[in-house]
């Protein structure tokens, strides 16, 4: 049987109207063996006992005696069959209540109960709407067709029918059913006095609209009657959450924020400038692989897939691969936010973002590759939460150094087997030069990589500071290759220049060499490169010409959303060094921005002062500048450490939406403890420190 998928079923929250069912057919207060065992399957649950929860469960429907008790049980197990994603077992056992149901009355709570799940199983929504439909006779039989409850019922088959609407061909007729019922249950609420009802009712669905002519119809009749309710032009509510990115980040901060801190996902919104959700990932070169494996070891260990951005979830489980390829990753992705049902609006690039004196945002956002002629929309938004990556946003100019621009930026390659010529020159030895030099020898060509730090001999105790094993292991194999690419530090280019004219004459790096330097540590290790393949580095200051035929491959990182986007201004900056760097700065490269990052400056190899050049941010990973906007993904910084990798960025989620549901007023208890079960609300930086020595 299936696992609960962690935030992905265990809050779902059509599973309290099915509680709520049950207590409304509870009708006797004495205590007796199934309402004992019933309480105690809540507790197995919320102690994540769920098998021993749906036990005990089962024995209390064997063990009811009435047909009071009887269908209170089943509406309970039908709640955990539904928490736990067993949809077709939720629907099933739901079918068994009906059949002891004798009341019209009873079925209401059955009927709505019924219609969530369907909806939660992403079944036909006409299917939900029949069952509400039922529902809502039921309430004009009972209590009269001009009651509060008939209205409530006209309101609910309304909102399913609008959603029905946004998928079906035949929108027009459908909205037309909706605005008449949202409509019957607008006027029911003005004539029992309660205005503020009757505006909710009308205000509710025109959130859901969309911009299409039918709904546009539709919309300004409803714009009417709640101007009547209300006394005031409609206008949309801000958002609760504008999510900038629909990657890694984007992905793992929508879901925690709907699924664990109860967030209503039409009030979250993710914009992504890519045409699908985890369009990064689709920009990789496919040779190009996580360097962080996957395993899918959860309930073995506290933790769980080092690539994994939402609990009870592993990308080695759902893609069957260790070493995710950006392709795999983006299936992944797309999955999740399926999954979720997040709201994503993609195709669209972020072109201003103003805080306004309230404290809420107004983001303006157009067409992506726009030029400027495209229709432009401003959202707004109570909080914003930056997690748009840096794979999109390369280091490839500025003051690298004069004819940088010449160089091919390894985020351009789509496939090093397809890349045509040889002899090239690698500039930067860190992960993304690493990356490039193992798949260039793998596809029988050659190259020498330049760098300022000989990363193949560096050994720290943090992953995020020296290669990563899965890298050794390729550095390893493309040495003892017939191709070895030559591996020369510590080696900083200060220019490229065009060979001749044009480019037939290709290309000169000319580079200086850098003071010796020694690297402690690693004495286990298997050397990444022979002895006999190691040159000796002249003298400090010595420069040296490197031809070749090809624009030299720049693997100098990336910039990142935050540095190059509209967001920089809204961000204070940890102070630069004055001498740049060539190189990756630690942590990043392999992961392309979501996994390992760019960022800090070198200092021998180690990541000395990550904060350096990062935007600043609270104990909250909020802007120090701009109250309300918050940072997410492996662009966070504190202080020497950096968030550089999934399984560390994604501990942060917790912090971040924490304190937006708090922000909104939400009793965040119970979803904090949630977070710190999960391993996703790390307020202890104590813990981040190297627990590694050369015995371990």
């Amino acid at each position: 049987c299936e696992e609960p998928r962690g935030p992905l079923a265990m809050l779902v929250a059509s599973a309290a109207t099915i509680a709520a069912g049950a207590l409304y057919l509870y009708t006797t207060r004495e205590s007796s063996p199934a309402k004992r065992l019933i309480a105690e399957s809540k507790r197995l649950f919320r102690k994540k006992a769920y098998e021993a929860s749906l036990a005990a469960a089962t024995e209390a429907c064997q063990l009811a005696a009435d047909g009071s008790q009887h269908r209170t049980a089943l509406l309970h197990l039908a709640a955990l069959h539904h928490a736990m994603n067993r949809f077709d077992d939720s629907l099933a056992t739901l079918d068994k209540v009906e059949a002891v149901v004798t009341d019209d009355l009873d079925l209401v709570p059955l009927l709505h109960a019924r219609a969530e799940v369907l909806e939660a199983a992403d079944r036909p929504l006409e299917l939900a709407a029949e069952q509400l439909a039922r529902a809502r006779d039921v309430r004009r039989r009972a209590s009269g067709p001009e009651s509060m409850e008939a209205a409530y019922a006209a309101f609910n088959l309304a909102r399913v029918l609008t959603l029905q609407s946004q998928k079906a061909e035949d929108a027009a007729a459908l909205l037309q059913q909706a605005e008449s019922l949202v409509l019957e249950a607008h006027g029911i609420a003005l004539a029992a006095s309660d205005a503020t009802q009757a505006a909710t009712f009308v205000d509710e669905i025109l959130e859901l609209l969309t911009a299409d002519s039918a709904a546009c119809a539709t919309a300004s009749q409803l714009r009417a009657a709640y101007l009547e309710a209300s006394g005031e032009e409609w206008s949309p509510k801000p958002l609760d959450v504008l999510i900038v990115g629909a990657g890694a980040s984007g992905v793992g901060m929508g879901i925690l924020l709907t699924k664990v801190f109860r967030l209503r996902p039409q009030r979250v919104l993710l914009v992504e400038r890519g045409g699908g959700v985890g369009e990064s990932f689709l920009r990789w070169p496919r040779e190009m692989r996580f360097i962080s494996p996957s395993f899918n070891q959860q309930g073995w260990t506290k933790s769980f897939d080092l690539n994994s951005v939402v609990y009870g979830t592993s990308p080695a489980f759902t893609l069957h691969a260790e070493h995710p390829t950006g392709e795999q990753y983006a299936r992944y992705l797309r999955a999740l936010a399926e999954r979720a049902k997040l709201a994503v609006r993609t195709g669209t690039e972020v072109e201003a973002v103003r805080r306004r004196p309230d404290g809420s945002f107004e983001v303006e956002v157009g067409p992506a590759g726009d030029d400027g002629g495209g229709e432009r929309t401003v959202l707004r938004s109570r909080y914003v939460v930056w997690a748009a990556g840096e794979f999109q946003y390369p280091r490839a100019s500025g003051p690298l150094f004069p004819g940088c621009e010449l160089c091919l930026h390894n985020s351009e390659v789509r496939s090093w087997k397809e890349l045509p010529g040889d002899d090239f020159v690698v500039i930067g030895g860190y992960e993304s030069g690493m990356d490039a030099a193992s798949n260039l020898a793998a596809s029988g060509r050659r190259c020498s990589v330049v760098s300022s730090t000989a990363y193949w001999r560096v050994a720290t105790e943090d992953p995020s500071t020296e290669l990563a094993p899965y890298t050794a292991e390729r550095v390893r194999a493309a040495c003892a290759s017939p191709t070895p690419p030559r591996l020369l530090a510590p080696l900083r280019v200060f220019a490229v220049e065009r060979a001749g004219r044009g480019d037939a004459g290709g290309y000169v790096v000319r580079a200086r060499w850098g003071p010796p330097a020694e690297h402690a540590g690693g004495e286990y290790r298997a050397p990444l490169q022979p002895a006999s393949a190691a040159e000796e580095a002249p003298a400090e200051g010595s420069e040296v010409s490197l031809c070749t035929p090809q624009p030299p491959v720049l693997c100098a990182g990336f910039e990142g959303s935050v540095l190059s986007g509209v967001a920089k201004g809204l961000f204070e900056w940890g102070a630069k060094k004055e001498k740049g760097n060539q190189d990756e700065g630690p942590g990043e490269g392999g992961e392309g921005g979501e996994g390992k990052e760019t960022g800090g400056e070198e200092k021998d190899g180690a990541a000395a002062g990550c904060a350096e050049g990062a935007p600043l941010l609270t104990e909250q990973d909020e802007s120090t500048k701009t109250p309300g906007l918050f940072l997410v993904g492996p662009a966070v910084r504190h202080g020497e450490l950096s968030f550089c990798f999934v399984y560390k960025f994604r501990q942060r989620f917790g912090i971040v939406a924490d304190a937006i549901a708090r922000g909104l007023g939400r009793d965040t208890k119970e979803a904090v403890e949630e977070c710190r079960e999960m391993n996703m609300f790390l307020d202890d930086f104590e813990c981040c420190k190297a627990a590694c020595g050369e015995s371990c």
